[in-house]
């Protein structure tokens, strides 16, 4: 059961990665509209220097998802960089392989679809327990580093290059409509992993915090609060472990704790902001 598993998750990451290439070659390239992150620079660079978008997706996801080893874990870092391996053949390789029909020139179509693939392969790629590669390592080291939210890190990084393509393509209707792509991405990611946060708040209700939280912090790096509780049916003496986990660390939490407790259950909430350096604590 857990070989299918793994079969199916890896076909989930495959089917990702196809998604976000199919977004950057059919919609977002000819149509010269850019995305957030590694596509969107690789778009501009495509379009400045002619180098092949797959080539520079490699060049800016592989370093970061390397650097990013001790935030990823061993899988999490093997199906990211398998990830990024993937979303680069198949962006250059789609092209020569298969005739791309010609979807006309609505910019706005293409912006909008261009984003809902995008963020359609993203999602799945979360689902299978994987990273969409480097750019969200990028934003978690800047926002430890400068002690900012995620989020906002991420939201920085996204308009920098969506500004800096209406310089690129001298054209700030571009701009305008890369904004747009990279809102459509977001709530396409949600739509797939659900939820509307980067940052989730995690209540796991279990009987056996002593085996659960020892395994939590060594795989995942992973530390939050116990709260003592009592049982309604029951009676009996329980624990609530209370977490708070980007969106990607989800699907690997919710797997350790069904492997080591099956009998406790989840609860994930949207964490809208937080406050305090020791809110990881």
């Amino acid at each position: 059961m857990k070989g299918l598993t793994v079969v199916w998750e890896y076909l989930l990451i495959v089917a990702g990665a196809l998604s976000l290439a199919l977004g950057i070659v059919m919609f977002l390239v000819p149509s010269q509209i850019p995305s957030g992150g590694p596509p969107g620079i690789a778009i501009l660079i495509n379009y400045a220097l002619g180098v092949s978008p797959g080539v520079v997706l490699f060049l800016v996801n592989a370093p970061l998802v390397i650097a990013g080893y001790r935030f990823l874990g061993k899988t999490l870092f093997i199906r990211s960089l398998v990830v990024v391996l993937l979303t680069s053949v198949f962006t250059d390789a789609l092209p020569f392989l298969v005739d791309l029909p010609d979807l006309g020139d609505n910019r706005l179509l293409n912006a909008l679809y261009g984003g809902l693939m995008i963020g359609l392969g993203i999602g799945l790629m979360f689902k299978a327990g994987s990273s969409s590669g480097g750019w969200s390592i990028l934003a978690r080291l800047i926002a430890d580093r400068f002690n900012i939210s995620l989020g906002q890190c991420l939201f920085l990084m996204d308009a920098g290059v969506i500004l800096l393509s209406a310089a690129v393509f001298q054209d700030f209707e571009a701009a305008m409509l890369g904004g747009v792509t990279v809102f459509v991405t977001g709530r396409m990611v949600d739509l797939i992993v659900s939820g509307s946060s980067d940052i989730k708040v995690v209540h796991i209700s279990c009987w056996k915090a002593d085996r659960l939280k020892p395994i939590i912090e060594q795989k995942m790096g992973i530390s939050g609060s116990v709260v003592k509780a009592t049982s309604m049916k029951s009676g009996g003496e329980k624990e609530i472990l209370f977490l708070i986990v980007e969106k990607t660390q989800l699907v690997p939490i919710r797997k350790l704790v069904e492997q080591h407790d099956p009998d406790a259950y989840l609860v994930v909430m949207n964490a809208m902001e937080i406050y305090g350096t020791g809110s990881r604590a």
